[in-house]
C-alpha cells in the first residue's frame, strides 16, 4: 500500500510540473542572475524546502543570506527578495515585501500556489505552482496534507530544475568540483 500512495504522489508532482510556465521560469534566471545578492524568506516546512535552494545557489557562486539568521545583512537596492509562500497572504512575508518597496530598488520574487495575493499585488515576478494549498482553491487535487503538493512541486521545479537549468547556461559541468560545498564537515 506504501508504494502505491508513493507512486500516486508522484503523478501529483508530474501533473503539477506539467502545467509550469516556462517563461516565467527562465524570467526567474535573469532576476535571480542579476542580483546583486538574493535574500530567501519563507516559513514553516515551506523554508525547510527553500533551504535546499538558497544553499545550491550559494554553491554555485551566489551570494544568498537567510532572512533571520543572525549574520544576515540589511537588504539594499540592487538586491531581490526571494519569497516562498503557498497562499501569497502570510502576514510576516506581507511586511516584508511592503518594507522592500519602501526602500526601493528591490525586487521581489514569489513563488506561490495562489494565481491572486497581496503580496503577489507587490511582486516583481511571481512563479506559480499549480497545486493546491493550505487556503487557496485549486482544480487539482491531492492525497496528501495541505502543502506538501506545493513543497515538492517546488523542490522538483526551482531546487532541481533551476538548478541545472542555472548551470547549463553558465556553462557549468553537473558532475563537477563544488569549490563553495562546505569542508570542515
Amino acid at each position: 500500500m506504501i508504494k502505491e500512495i508513493a507512486c500516486e504522489i508522484t503523478k501529483e508532482i508530474k501533473g503539477s510540473l506539467q502545467d509550469l510556465d516556462e517563461v516565467s521560469l527562465e524570467n526567474l534566471f535573469s532576476e535571480l542572475h542579476s542580483a546583486n545578492r538574493i535574500f530567501f524568506h519563507s516559513t514553516g516546512r515551506s523554508k525547510l524546502a527553500l533551504m535546499y535552494f538558497a544553499m545550491r545557489m550559494m554553491h554555485i557562486g551566489y551570494r544568498v543570506h537567510l532572512v533571520g539568521d543572525y549574520t544576515c545583512p540589511a537588504i539594499h537596492p540592487g538586491d531581490v527578495l526571494f519569497i516562498l509562500c503557498a497562499d501569497g497572504n502570510t502576514s510576516v512575508s506581507l511586511e516584508m515585501a511592503k518594507k522592500c518597496k519602501q526602500i526601493g530598488g528591490i525586487r521581489i520574487v514569489l513563488v506561490t500556489a495562489a494565481a491572486e495575493s497581496a503580496i503577489g499585488e507587490l511582486a516583481d515576478l511571481t512563479i506559480f505552482l499549480p497545486c493546491p494549498a493550505k487556503n487557496v482553491q485549486s482544480e487539482r487535487k491531492t492525497i496528501q496534507p495541505y502543502n506538501s503538493l506545493f513543497e515538492q512541486t517546488f523542490l522538483f521545479a526551482i531546487d532541481a530544475g533551476m538548478i541545472c537549468y542555472f548551470n547549463e547556461r553558465l556553462g557549468r559541468p553537473l558532475d563537477g568540483d563544488i569549490p563553495l560545498h562546505a569542508n570542515l564537515e
